[in-house]
């Protein structure tokens, strides 16, 4: 059997098992295997992911009792049993956290709205290139892939491990390696060859409960697993890969401290113990709610003495018990049984009863035979600001300053910078590091596909991330035209606010910026164009052409096409001239039909 690789400009074939030497004999494998000194890492990584996924995850049951369990048991260490105990009962899936991080990641999901993305891959043959076009669309789904399942595993499986992998058999003229994430989990061992880019020289995993897979600087290798994980001397599957590294790396290449670079730097790590307080208080706030809705009644205790000779039935708290001292059912409304004596005498509705002793007739009593204890206001109106104050301080913690507060306030243009300086930043960081997993993805799979014809790769997700609203930016516009700002600067929020308005509709997108460009002294109003014509400062055409802007473009469009298609086979400079005469034409036209150029038609 034959399998095909990618050499140089052409393709070689070899042999799946002509080997004389591997990367790593079978013996060192087998010591590997035993040995696991990843292992520590390894759970250290599990753990840190379970207790993100934690406040992540959006479940109806636990996905992890370990982490459920140490969140509940640290309960059980700052409330009393009785309070723990109520604690416990309100505890419920999905847990209020998980909507606080779905705010989180939805913000930082921009990265993927940049307004200037460039994609950039270089070969030493064009048809190289638009087969990779093709295949990186069709076959790995790209860039959506990045966008969905990249997004997940970033959100929950920050220390997984990027593969690039082959198929066992190779079926067309050209290897179709693919990839994907590996839990960090199903990994036995490895070891770094670069803890800056989390890049490996060796990976050991589990495909299967009976195979594993052994991926090294040169070969893909798959082993049947026997007893006490020992494997067999000759692989399933052998493979040799020519591109010089192992087709493994760390999916995130930001570790959480310098000294321990396998365990990766999730955005929500610095906050998952605040997660905790946060859903802490929530579900205090719960009880003190019920406490709230439910008041407390105090009465002087209720001398009954209810007792039934013939069925031995006497009262207890105002309801009936048997001879036995169990509670009487009644079958009537399906409750408890109340004493004919001092049953109706009880609070009616929902709420607590506590009984006061009887004061000795030597004692004089003022108070009220029955009195209602409620919580005040004001404990009420602190745990609810406070629990909103933390909610914002972890989003702001982890995304930047909140610029959806900033849109709704108002600040000075220092406060709205500072904002959108703080969450590009944050931004700006997240993206990179899924830029450098996207190109080394891209790198070995060319690597694998093209052998060397494949010459590099650049990919940017772009630098703007459309953090401030386009009411923000209008009113950012006002502020710089009071101002006296350029026309660049004008030209440049005016093309910022058309790119917030229309990100996700580029039709509507492009039809906006062929306008921006048609329309004449765009940055000025009706009334400023006339003023600045009376004083002689602009021509009279490009005035009609401002005042009927609209209605030169209507017609235009009856006349020949939509603006975006006419002219769709020549240069953009070439069509907004052309348009730009027809314009001057019908403004001629206007000319010599009225003499009021101020009036509309």
């Amino acid at each position: 059997m034959f399998r095909t690789t990618a050499g140089g400009d052409c393709l070689t074939t070899v042999p799946t098992c002509t080997t004389k030497f591997m990367a790593l004999q079978l013996s060192e494998i087998q010591e590997k295997l035993q040995n696991q000194s990843k292992k520590r890492q390894i759970t250290k990584a599990t753990s840190h992911q379970n207790r993100i996924k934690f406040h992540v995850e959006c479940e109806l049951q636990p996905m992890s009792m370990a982490v459920t369990t140490d969140f509940l048991k640290w309960v059980d260490t700052l409330i009393p049993r009785d309070k723990a105990t109520i604690f416990k009962n309100l505890f419920r899936f999905p847990i209020k956290t998980t909507e606080v991080t779905g705010i989180i990641f939805d913000k930082l999901s921009r990265i993927f709205d940049g307004r200037n993305p460039a994609y950039n891959y270089q070969f030493t043959k064009r048809e190289y290139l638009d087969d990779w076009e093709w295949y990186r669309q069709e076959h790995l789904d790209e860039p959506n892939v990045w966008q969905t399942q990249g997004w997940e595993h970033f959100k929950t499986d920050i220390n997984s491990v990027l593969i690039v992998d082959l198929p066992e058999y190779q079926y067309s003229t050209m290897p179709e390696p693919y990839f994907y994430w590996l839990s960090i989990e199903r990994v036995i061992n490895y070891e770094m060859s670069n803890n800056m880019t989390g890049q490996m020289s060796w990976i050991i995993f589990r495909l299967s409960d009976e195979r594993i897979a052994v991926f090294d600087d040169e070969y893909y290798r798959v082993f049947p697993k026997l007893k006490d994980d020992l494997l067999l001397s000759v692989p399933d599957v052998e493979i040799r890969h020519e591109i010089g590294y192992c087709p493994a790396r760390f999916f995130w290449d930001a570790p959480l401290k310098i000294d321990d670079p396998d365990i990766k730097n999730s955005p929500l790590t610095k906050v998952l113990a605040e997660l905790d307080w946060l859903l802490f208080f929530h579900i205090s706030k719960k009880h003190l709610d019920m406490y709230g809705s439910y008041p407390i009644y105090s009465g002087y205790a209720q001398e009954c003495g209810f007792n039934n000779d013939t069925s031995g039935e006497y009262c207890d708290g105002g309801f009936l018990k048997d001879r036995n001292g169990h509670f009487i059912w009644s079958l009537v409304g399906n409750c408890l049984m109340k004493c004919p004596k001092c049953g109706e005498r009880r609070i009616a509705g929902a709420g607590s009863f506590i009984e006061i002793p009887t004061p000795r007739k030597d004692e004089p009593d003022m108070r009220n035979p029955v009195q209602i204890t409620t919580i005040d206001r004001q404990s009420l109106d602190y745990n609810v600001s406070e629990e909103e104050r933390k909610r914002e301080e972890i989003i702001d913690s982890v995304c930047g300053t909140n610029t959806e507060l900033i849109n709704d306030m108002a600040v000075n243009d220092k406060q709205v910078t500072a904002s959108f300086e703080s969450q590009n930043t944050v931004l700006n960081r997240i993206k990179k590091g899924f830029e450098n997993a996207q190109a080394w993805v891209t790198e070995t799979i060319c690597r694998l596909r093209y052998g060397t014809s494949f010459i590099s790769t650049n990919i940017n997700l772009g630098t703007d991330f459309y953090s401030l609203t386009a009411e923000t930016l209008r009113k950012q516009y006002a502020d710089a035209k009071s101002n006296g700002s350029s026309e660049g600067e004008l030209d440049a929020i005016n093309k910022q606010i058309i790119d917030t308005e229309f990100r996700n509709n580029p039709t509507e997108l492009q039809r906006m910026i062929i306008l921006q460009d048609l329309e004449p002294y765009d940055n000025y109003s009706r009334t400023e164009v006339l003023d600045l014509y009376s004083r002689g400062l602009i021509d009279e055409t490009n005035l009609i052409i401002k005042l009927n802007f609209i209605a030169f473009i209507k017609r235009f469009e009856r006349e020949y096409m939509n603006i975006i298609d006419f002219g769709i086979n020549e240069s953009y400079e070439t069509k907004i001239n052309f348009i730009n005469q027809i314009f001057k034409n019908y403004a001629d036209e206007r000319r010599s039909e009225r003499s009021d150029i101020g009036t509309d038609a």
